[in-house]
């Protein structure tokens, strides 16, 4: 069954409050030496608007996330920041999202069953 608009909505708030905690602090000048990103450098791209807040493409994709958050993490693949968001639907599926952070694309959507 399909997501009501206020499941939604808490989706987002509780993925929301996640980033929060996992964005504080400043950048380091070696930003780009890994493939990941730690809260810190995440929070200043943010602020730098170097890359779109998660919120915005939470907002962007609502549909594509329905579910329980397992897993967000900010990555550098082959020179691009990305989002990669790991949901639990209601009917076991385990969805990989893939978002361009700069520009909010959905890169890849993935399904698990």
């Amino acid at each position: 069954m399909p997501a009501t608009v206020a499941q939604i909505k808490v989706g987002l708030m509780k993925t929301m409050w996640l980033f929060l905690a996992l964005a504080a602090g400043t950048i380091s000048p070696a930003v780009f030496a890994s493939d990941d990103f730690s809260p810190e450098q995440i929070r200043e791209l943010v602020n730098q608007g170097r890359i779109l807040p998660l919120q915005t493409l939470l907002e962007k994709h609502a549909e594509q996330i329905q579910g329980r958050l397992l897993d967000l993490e900010v990555e550098n693949e082959h020179g691009r920041i990305v989002y990669e968001l790991e949901y639990l639907r209601d009917n076991g599926d385990v969805v990989e999202l893939v978002i361009d952070a700069e520009n909010g694309e959905l890169l890849k959507s993935e399904v698990d069953r």
